[in-house]
């Protein structure tokens, strides 16, 4: 069970009457059966809290709030019972909190809604503490095509709280070289069966699968908790690819992308931190104004998330592996971190995946993604690089706020 510590103010003419106050009470009693669920508790002086809620009982509690600001941690959180003049003070306190640049969360309405809030505050809070200084290696740096998306470890510290690990791509090769020699026993990983059943040439899926375990090696030996790869110079050297072991490395939770793409990688760690789940790294192929859907593709996808699985070659080249993975339909975010680290140019919206494709010309992985009218300007309007990352779920209520929170 989670804590959540929750501080009273009342104004010099409210604080003595019990009957306010033990009406209040019963307030926070029933928002706490809407919690039990999600194994979190509102109570007084609670220990190890993962954050305040500061209860604003009534009108005339603006000083008293700021009284008490230097013994609260952002983001504030003010809870309105919505009787006493408590909502025009809370209106008062978070104007005043904007103003001065602070992360406020204004919670009001009825009981079952404050619950619901309550609930993104605590995914996005723990999601923070989870991300802080996670190390992020970026193996050969982005591909040379990723003209608007550098790698500034101190502005993406600043911004995002992760620690670039820069790894030489030659380091990577000397791995791949050493693992090629080892004897490899396809039954340690996971879908060994349905890997060799899959693959037309099992030679091509040893060497996939060495590169595979060559990462995990990096991933000890720098403590990645996540890594991009600038993988066509694994393709121009070894006639393979890694659409595979990373494929592999998403669905056991250690982030991994392609084309050394850091804006990218970030944007599925910061998924991976709010919902437990992986995230599909994508080409933004097609437009299609008439139903108002955007065809997304590649050659790689988690395999947990996908229904099933094929190997194929990879699109480009025709060589290696590519994955062609069947998304289920459903609710998805849509989101990439901007490349300038702005929240202006931050992409966020609700999509929804209509179908799977097979279509000629585009990656192995392909979806056709309904936005809606304004869904394609939002698209068109941000400034967000090669890439957009898909999300099952409804992640675009929490992604900009836990932004907003790491750069503070």
């Amino acid at each position: 069970m989670m804590n959540i510590n929750l501080k009273p103010l009342y104004s010099f003419l409210h604080k003595n009457n019990k009957d306010i106050i033990n009406d209040d009470l019963l307030f926070v009693d029933e928002i706490n059966n809407f919690l039990m669920d999600e194994d979190l508790i509102i109570q007084e002086k609670a220990k190890d809290a993962i954050f305040d809620i500061v209860l604003i009982g009534s009108g005339g509690t603006e000083k008293l709030f700021l009284k008490e600001l230097n013994n609260l941690k952002e983001p504030f959180v003010i809870l309105s019972t919505s009787k006493n003049n408590s909502l025009p003070a809370c209106f008062e306190i978070k104007t005043y909190l904007e103003n001065h640049n602070k992360l406020c969360f204004l919670l009001s309405g009825d009981e079952s809604h404050i619950a619901n809030m309550i609930k993104h505050i605590a995914t996005i809070i723990n999601a923070y503490n989870n991300l802080k200084d996670n190390r992020l290696g970026s193996i050969g740096g982005p591909s040379s095509w990723l003209i608007a998306s550098p790698v500034d470890a101190k502005s993406i510290h600043i911004n995002y709280k992760q620690n670039i690990v820069k790894i030489k791509m030659s380091e990577l090769e000397e791995l791949i070289d050493e693992t090629e020699k080892e004897m490899l026993d396809i039954n340690e990983f996971a879908h060994s069966t349905e890997l060799i059943n899959k693959a037309e040439n099992q030679d091509v899926l040893h060497l996939a699968l060495v590169i595979y375990k060559a990462l995990k090696k990096l991933v000890k030996k720098y403590q990645l908790d996540g890594l991009t790869i600038r993988c066509f110079d694994i393709l121009k050297k070894y006639k393979n690819t890694a659409c595979l072991a990373l494929a592999l490395l998403n669905e056991e939770g250690i982030t991994a992308g392609c084309e050394g793409d850091v804006p990218s990688l970030i944007t599925m760690h910061i998924v991976n931190k709010l919902t437990n789940r992986s995230a599909f790294m994508a080409n933004p192929s097609k437009f299609n104004y008439e139903d108002h859907s955007l065809m997304l593709a590649h050659c790689t996808v988690p395999l947990n998330m996908v229904t099933s699985f094929k190997l194929m070659t990879h699109f480009e080249s025709g060589l290696g592996i590519g994955v062609k993975g069947e998304l289920p339909e459903g609710r998805i975010t849509l989101c990439k971190v901007a490349p300038d680290y702005t929240l202006e140019n931050t992409l966020c919206i609700p999509a929804t995946i209509k179908e799977n494709l097979s279509l000629p010309g585009y990656c192995r992985t392909q979806i056709s993604v309904a936005l809606g009218e304004e869904g394609i300007l939002e698209i068109l309007k941000a400034s967000f690089g090669n890439h957009i990352i898909v999300s099952y779920g409804d992640v675009y209520q929490d992604f900009l706020p836990l932004l907003s929170l790491l750069r503070r």
